[in-house]
């Protein structure tokens, strides 16, 4: 399975580094497959976002299901993971993000849930290599792909109290 090209060392451009704005929600425009490499690569995860008019949805999409369900994590448990979590044979369940970032066409990004705890920073433990693996070989076909993987740390997350990861998968 074909990671990213990752750089060990990254100088981000000018105009990256102002995608997101004080005072204004999301990001300017979306990112490239490139800029995505480099903001992971060099651990810059805050500066990934959505455009504005995708993050004033989220927004007020995540308003709404507090109102109802009281928090976004009691959604997400109880609706979204429901299946999951009863399913004692899974420790893994990679789904598309209903609220991705701004990415270029030909890339998907997926939330990676999990029972157990994931390392945060940009190398996946083994079993969940694995598992993409399994299923972007399954739905992409071997070495028609590449991805990068982070796990925010503490003060990005948005859901905290249900561990997850970030897959963003680029299709060749």
């Amino acid at each position: 399975m074909p990671a990213a090209n990752l750089p060990a060392t990254t100088v981000l451009s000018a105009d990256l580094l102002q995608q997101k704005l004080p005072g204004r929600p999301g990001v300017t425009r979306e990112f490239t497959w490139l800029e995505v490499k480099q903001l992971v690569a060099s651990n810059r995860l805050e500066l990934l976002g959505r455009t504005e008019p995708k993050e004033l949805a989220y927004r007020e999409d995540m308003r709404q299901i507090r109102e109802k369900y009281g928090s976004v994590t009691n959604y997400i448990q109880q609706v979204k993971l429901a299946a999951f979590i009863a399913n004692v044979n899974e420790q893994y369940l990679m789904i598309p993000n209903d609220y991705p970032y701004a990415l270029p066409e030909n890339t998907q990004h997926y939330i990676v849930w999990s029972k157990v705890p994931l390392t945060p920073g940009t190398v996946p433990d083994h079993q969940v290599q694995e598992l993409f693996a399994k299923k972007l070989d399954a739905q992409f076909g071997s070495d028609r792909y590449e991805w990068v993987w982070f796990v925010n740390p503490p003060h990005l997350q948005s859901i905290p109290e249900v561990v997850h990861g970030h897959l963003i998968v680029q299709t060749l």
